[in-house]
Formats: C-alpha cells, structure tokens, sequence
C-alpha cells in the first residue's frame, strides 16, 4: 500500500519482506528515510533499529505498526532514535509524507 502511494509521487521505493533483505537495500542505496513496519520476520523493532542506526550514514527511520501495547513500545523506540512512529491503520497518507519528507530534509542537512 505504501510504495503505491510513494512511488507515483516521485520517490525511489525498494520493498523488503525479510530484515536482512532490508538491511542489506538500506547498506548498498543509502537512503534517507527508512520505512519499517515493527514485526518484520527475523527481528524485532528494537534490534532492527540498533542494526539500522549502525549504518553510516544513518537514515531516518520511521515505524509504521498495528502493535498495540498503550504506547510503551512507541515511547521505547522514539527514545531510541527513531524518527516517527504511525499506528496502522494510518489516518493519513498525507502527514506520513509530510513527515517523511521533513525527515529527509533533516537528514539532508
């Protein structure tokens, strides 16, 4: 659903189903922002943002997830340097982009 919304909007979009898959894309593009949706097969959000924020230089990241556990897993991540957190189902594709565009912005600077 997202890179349907990203990618006729002008964005370079690459897809990973798997961690190391992503992991590997995020280490040969170098992208700004990172996209991750929080139970991905292989790891778990906190050890894939430590395995994200080790690249240098590091992309933004932002979680996107349906995980529901009243905010602790949200609060422990942005503590850790994500960028954003969404709750799925997304209220607006509008603010996610606006917020991924800011992030690319920051990053760039």
């Amino acid at each position: 659903m997202l890179s349907g919304y990203f990618a006729p909007r002008g964005y370079e979009i690459d897809v990973a189903m798997r961690v190391k898959d992503g992991v590997k894309i995020i280490n040969e593009k170098k992208p700004d922002v990172v996209l991750i949706d929080l139970k991905m097969p292989g790891l778990d959000g906190d050890a894939m943002l430590s395995q994200v924020k080790s690249i240098s230089p590091p992309p933004k990241v932002i979680f996107v997830s349906a995980y529901d556990d009243g905010g602790k897993t949200k609060a422990r991540l942005l503590g850790m340097g994500a960028y954003a957190y969404f709750d799925k189902p997304i209220s607006s594709l509008r603010i996610l982009e606006a917020t991924v565009e800011r992030a690319a912005q920051e990053r760039a600077s």
